[in-house]
């Protein structure tokens, strides 16, 4: 998307995110802030500020899974001359998210109970945010470095000043995974339609060239990741993903879970994530 450098918010486990990603990844130069104590949507932005530099930002929280152009989004922000641009999904009940009020000419009239001065342009929507934005500097120095909200200290007082506060509408494949059964739920979706994502970062299903499955019985879909050893005997699948290095024992079966990378797995695992420290389980049909 034309995009060259990331900053990466670091607090919980911050130091396993930056092993996992380095500095640098297809180009892209990667850098970290560490906030020693959690600040917010807001907070964290305006921590990160300086090494942000004073342009505009691309704001992405980090559990989205989305099929976004973001070429084409900040392109649309750029054009609407607004203060900041919001990617708003249709939802059944966006007010159990907070709903966001568009107007017919794809401005924003409304967040949450605030409302903008400037009276709207034909029938308002009410929609639900992504988590994905682009802010002008403007907005951005209305945050500071401690704990808040980009919505609340950033967004609602910008379009209650009458400033220009634009939308644009995600038509595409939407996740976020902020407990273990969305994040479940997300990574069967792409194994069952990996077309979801036109743009991954990576092979969705299939096995890795240097994954070993000799006399192991597969059932699509799955994927299995570099390096990981299914023993003969184990089942796999359907809806399966063996994380990189990951070991499953001989007379396992792993089916509609995910196990991490460098995890051993012995005897049955259903609807559940395995990790080096334990198993979650995840109640529900996630697969459904």
């Amino acid at each position: 998307a034309g995009f060259r450098e990331a900053v990466v918010n670091l607090h919980h486990l911050g130091d396993r995110l930056r092993d996992a990603l380095g500095d640098a990844e297809a180009g892209l130069r990667i850098r970290y802030s560490v906030e020693v104590e959690l600040l917010g949507t807001g907070g964290g932005i305006a921590h990160a500020r300086e090494l942000l530099g004073p342009g505009r930002v691309l704001v992405i929280n980090g559990k989205v899974v989305a099929d976004v152009d973001l070429r084409d989004f900040l392109g649309g922000h750029v054009e609407s001359g607004a203060e900041g641009s919001l990617l708003l999904r249709d939802d059944p009940d966006p007010r159990k998210w907070g709903a966001i009020g568009v107007d017919a000419t794809g401005r924003v009239v409304s967040i949450l109970s605030a409302r903008s001065p400037i009276p709207p342009e034909g029938p308002v929507t009410g929609r639900m945010f992504t988590g994905i934005h682009v802010m002008e500097p403007a907005l951005v120095e209305r945050l500071r470095p401690q704990p808040c909200d980009v919505i609340r200290d950033a967004y609602i007082p910008a379009l209650e000043a009458g400033a220009r506060v634009a939308a644009q509408r995600l038509d595409g494949y939407f996740a976020e995974h902020s407990t273990p059964a969305r994040y479940l739920a997300g990574n069967l979706d792409l194994l069952h339609n990996p077309s979801l994502v036109p743009h991954p970062p990576g092979s969705l299903t299939g096995i890795a060239p240097t994954a070993q499955t000799a006399g192991a019985r597969l059932t699509p879909p799955y994927r299995i990741g570099p390096g990981a050893v299914v023993e003969s005997g184990a089942e796999i699948g359907p809806g399966a993903v063996v994380g990189a290095r990951a070991r499953i024992g001989a007379g396992a079966r792993v089916r509609n879970a995910v196990v991490w990378a460098d995890t051993v797995v012995d005897g049955e695992l259903d609807h559940a994530v395995a990790t080096p420290e334990g198993v979650v389980p995840v109640a529900g049909p996630a697969d459904g």
